[in-house]
C-alpha cells in the first residue's frame, strides 16, 4: 500500500496555532497530498473557508539602491555619466582607472585609448578630449560646485573647433528632443558648438547649436536638442562642446535630459512601473545607506555636491535625494520605506530626517523641506534601522548586543520626532535575532529578512540541479519562516518579518540566475509562502527596481521588463486580497539539499485569493516542473463561476529563458480566455510556467 505523503506547506508553521503570542496566530490555508503520476495534479479550492484578514499588498514592493546603474542611468533619466566633471578620486586609486575605465569603453564599445588617454591629458573621467591645437586641459579646484570644474585653454587651432565630448546613447525610440544644461565661464566672450553627432563613421550631424559664454563668473545656460534624423535604437551618439577660437573655458555640472522624462524619472521606467501596480518602494540602500548622509541629497539639485559612494567605490550625484525619491513613490503611487544610516550615521541624523519627511513648518527640517518645495509633510510611516550590519562587508557592522543598543537610541530619538512612525530592525539569523529581540520587545515590532540566495554557485554547476534546488528553497522557505516566528512571538505580541531585499544572486548566464525565468518562479514560491503566513511577512522589497537583477533592465536608454516583473504585475494587479483553503494532490520530487535540506518538494505549487467583494476567485498555479507540463483538475467549491475565465499565462522556451536587448518581449504574460461549464475543469500547464486564472462568481448565485 502507498504511503500517502502529506505536508502542512505553510510551514508546518502554520498550524502553530497555540505557540508565540495569543494576539496572533498563524493560519494554513494549503495541504498537500503526494501524487505518484508525475505529469497530473488535482487542486481543490475552497471559497467559503477563507482568511478573517485581508493580505497585505505591500507584499508586492520593489527595492531601490544607489548602486551600478540602478538609480543614474537607470531610473534616473538623465544621460551623461560624471554631470560635474570630478577627478578620478571619487571611483577609486590612480593605479586602476586604467582597468575600470577598459570596462567602461568595452561597455560602451568605443576604444580604450579615447577614454585612458584624454584623462592622461587632463580631461574628466568619462570624458574625452577632440580637436587639434595647441590646446591644455586640466581639472580646476575653481569649480562652480563640488571639487573641480573642467578647464579647456586653447592657444591656437588646427581644426574647426576643440573641447571635450562624451559617447551617449540615446532614447530615441521614443523621443527626439533633449536639454542640455550646464554651468560655464570664459576669460573672454566665447562661442561653443553643442552637437550630437554619430561616434563612429561617417558621423552624421543629428542636432546642433550654438551658445555665447558671456562671463568670466559662473552663469547656467540652457540649451535645446532636437535629433532632425532617424536614428535606430541602440546607436552609439556623441555630445560635442566645442570651442571655435582660442580661449579658456570652465565647464561644471552638465546634465542632459530627455524632454518627456517625468520630473526627472525615465519615462519608460515610469510607465512599466505604474502599469505594475507597485505597491512599496524601499530607499536609498541597500550598503549604500551605510556610508550615506542624507543632507548631501537635499536642496536644488545643482548646489549639491559629489560625494563619493564608499560602500561600492564609486561616485554619487546626489541628483536623487529625499525629494526626489518621495516624488517618484507620488508619481507611481507607491508607498516609501526609508531605511536610515545606523552604520556610521547617527541616531540624530535619522530623527533629522524624520522631521524633514514628516514635520510641520514650525520645525527646522520641516521648514527646510518648505524651503525645497515641499511645504506638506511626506507622512514617511516605514522606516528600516540600518542594513545589514551584521555583515563583515557594511560600514559600521557591529555585534547582535550593539545593534541592539543601537537599534533602541536610533528608535527613541526617531519617535520622539514622530510617534505615529513605524521602525523595522535590522534582523537575519536567530544568533543575530536574539539580543535584539530580547531588550527591545516593548520597541521592537519588525524584523528584517534578506532572502538572497545561491550566491556561491559555481557557475560550471548543473543548470536542472540548480533549478531544482531553488524551487526546493521555496518549498523551505515557510519552515524558515517559522524559525523566525516562534523566535519572535515568545517576546512579541504581534511579530511582524519585513523581506527587504529578495532575489537569486546568481548572474551566470549558463544556469538559472535573476533575470531568467527562474527567478519569476522562485518569486512566486516566496510570495506564496509570505501569504500564508496571515500577515506575519507584512512586506516584500524585490531587488531591484532597475538593473541590478530582477525588474526593469535600461540597456542603451531602452527600457524592458525581466520575466519576474511580469511575476510581480501578475500578482499586484490581481483582485485577490483573502486567501482560501486548497487541497492539492502533486507530483514530487526529492531536493538535492544544495540551498535547503532534503526533502520531498512538491512540483505545483497553488495559491487561491478571493476578492474583497467576493465576485472573483483567482487561482495561482506554479509548474515548477523542469520540463514536462502537468495535466490539472480543478474543482471550485463555494463559489459557482460564470461561464468565461480569464487567463494570464507566465512562461518561455525553458527555466533559463529571459528577455534581452534585441528581444525584449520573449518572456512576457500572456492573456486569453476560455469557456468553462461548471465548477469543475481540467487545466494544463506546461513546465516552468505560472498561471493565473481569474473566474467570476454566477450572479445568479450568492456568496
Amino acid at each position: 500500500m502507498e504511503i500517502i505523503y502529506k505536508v502542512l506547506l505553510s510551514i508546518t508553521v502554520f498550524v502553530l496555532m497555540n505557540s508565540g503570542s495569543a494576539g496572533q496566530k498563524l493560519d494554513n490555508f494549503l495541504t498537500i497530498e503526494k501524487n505518484p503520476v508525475e505529469t497530473e495534479a488535482e487542486v481543490n479550492i475552497y471559497a467559503d473557508k477563507k482568511a478573517e484578514k485581508p493580505l497585505t499588498r505591500y507584499l508586492y514592493g520593489k527595492f531601490t539602491e544607489h548602486l551600478g546603474q540602478n538609480v543614474y542611468h537607470g531610473l534616473w533619466a538623465q544621460i551623461l555619466i560624471n554631470p560635474s566633471f570630478e577627478g578620478w578620486q571619487f571611483w577609486g586609486s590612480d593605479e586602476d582607472y586604467k582597468r575600470r575605465m577598459g570596462y567602461y569603453a568595452d561597455w560602451v564599445k568605443i576604444p580604450k585609448s579615447d577614454v585612458v588617454g584624454s584623462y592622461e591629458q587632463g580631461v574628466a573621467p568619462f570624458w574625452m578630449a577632440y580637436g587639434a591645437g595647441d590646446i591644455s586641459y586640466a581639472l580646476d579646484s575653481a569649480a562652480f560646485n563640488s571639487e573641480t570644474a573642467q578647464k579647456i585653454t586653447i592657444r591656437s587651432l588646427d581644426t574647426k573647433q576643440a573641447g571635450v565630448r562624451q559617447a551617449i546613447y540615446l532614447p530615441v525610440q521614443r523621443e527626439n528632443d533633449y536639454e542640455l544644461k550646464f554651468y560655464a565661464r570664459s576669460e573672454r566672450k566665447t562661442k561653443l558648438t553643442i552637437t550630437i553627432s554619430d561616434f563612429a563613421g561617417k558621423k552624421r550631424i543629428l542636432s546642433r547649436e550654438r551658445v555665447k559664454i558671456t562671463s568670466p563668473e559662473w552663469r547656467r545656460y540652457t540649451v535645446k536638442l532636437k535629433i532632425g534624423r532617424k536614428v535606430e535604437k541602440g546607436t552609439l551618439l556623441q555630445l560635442s562642446i566645442g570651442m571655435l577660437k582660442p580661449g579658456t573655458l570652465w565647464l561644471d555640472q552638465m546634465t542632459l535630459f530627455p524632454e518627456d522624462n517625468v520630473e526627472g524619472f525615465d519615462a519608460d521606467v515610469v510607465k512599466l512601473t505604474k502599469e505594475s501596480n507597485l505597491s512599496l518602494l524601499r530607499f536609498p540602500g541597500g550598503n549604500f545607506v551605510s556610508g550615506y548622509n542624507w543632507k548631501d541629497g537635499v536642496g536644488p539639485i545643482d548646489k549639491r555636491k559629489t560625494t563619493k559612494n564608499r560602500p561600492w567605490n564609486t561616485i554619487e550625484y546626489n541628483q536623487v535625494g529625499t525629494d526626489e525619491y518621495l516624488n517618484f513613490c507620488r508619481i507611481v503611487g507607491a508607498e516609501p520605506l526609508i531605511v536610515v544610516n545606523a552604520g556610521d550615521g547617527t541616531p540624530q541624523e535619522a530623527a533629522d530626517w524624520v522631521e524633514y519627511c514628516n514635520g510641520g513648518l514650525d520645525t527646522k527640517y520641516g521648514a527646510l523641506r518648505a524651503k525645497n518645495g515641499h511645504p506638506e509633510p511626506y507622512n514617511v510611516v516605514y522606516w528600516e534601522i540600518g542594513n545589514e550590519l551584521w555583515g563583515e562587508w557594511q560600514i559600521g557592522y557591529t555585534t547582535p548586543e550593539e545593534y541592539a543598543e543601537r537599534y533602541e537610541k536610533f528608535y527613541r530619538a526617531m519617535k520622539a520626532v514622530d510617534p505615529t512612525i513605524k521602525t523595522i530592525a535590522t534582523g537575519q539569523y536567530p544568533a543575530w535575532n536574539g539580543p535584539v529581540i530580547k531588550r527591545n520587545p516593548d520597541i521592537l515590532r519588525s524584523l528584517s529578512l534578506h532572502t538572497v540566495i545561491a550566491h556561491r554557485t559555481p557557475p560550471d554547476s548543473d543548470p536542472k540541479e540548480v533549478y531544482e534546488s531553488i524551487m526546493a528553497y521555496t518549498s523551505y522557505y515557510p519552515t524558515e519562516l517559522k524559525t523566525y516566528y516562534d523566535q519572535m512571538a515568545e517576546y512579541i505580541a504581534e511579530p511582524k518579518l519585513a523581506v527587504t531585499e529578495l532575489q537569486i544572486f546568481i548572474n551566470d548566464r549558463n544556469i538559472p540566475n535573476n533575470h531568467s525565468l527562474s527567478e519569476a518562479l522562485f518569486y512566486s514560491g516566496i510570495i506564496n509562502a509570505s501569504i500564508r503566513s496571515n500577515g506575519f511577512v507584512e512586506m516584500i522589497t524585490h531587488s531591484a527596481l532597475v538593473n541590478h537583477a530582477g525588474g526593469l533592465i535600461k540597456y542603451r536608454e531602452f527600457v524592458f521588463p525581466n520575466p519576474v516583473y511580469y511575476a510581480r504585475k501578475l500578482y499586484s494587479t490581481q483582485s485577490g486580497i483573502f486567501p482560501v483553503q486548497i487541497n492539492l494532490k502533486s507530483p514530487m520530487f526529492t531536493s538535492s539539499g544544495r540551498y535547503s535540506p532534503v526533502m520531498e518538494v512538491p512540483y505545483m505549487d497553488a495559491m487561491g485569493l478571493l476578492s474583497e467583494d467576493g465576485k472573483e476567485l483567482n487561482l495561482i498555479l506554479t509548474n515548477r516542473h523542469p520540463d514536462k507540463e502537468i495535466k490539472t483538475k480543478i474543482a471550485l467549491r463555494g463559489f459557482v463561476p460564470s461561464g468565461e475565465v480569464k487567463t494570464r499565462k507566465l512562461t518561455g522556451e525553458n527555466f533559463l529563458a529571459r528577455n534581452r536587448w534585441d528581444s525584449p518581449y520573449a518572456v512576457k504574460l500572456q492573456y486569453s480566455d476560455m469557456q468553462i461549464n461548471g465548477p469543475e475543469l481540467s487545466y494544463s500547464i506546461p513546465a516552468h510556467t505560472i498561471v493565473l486564472l481569474t473566474f467570476e462568481r454566477n450572479k445568479n448565485t450568492r456568496k
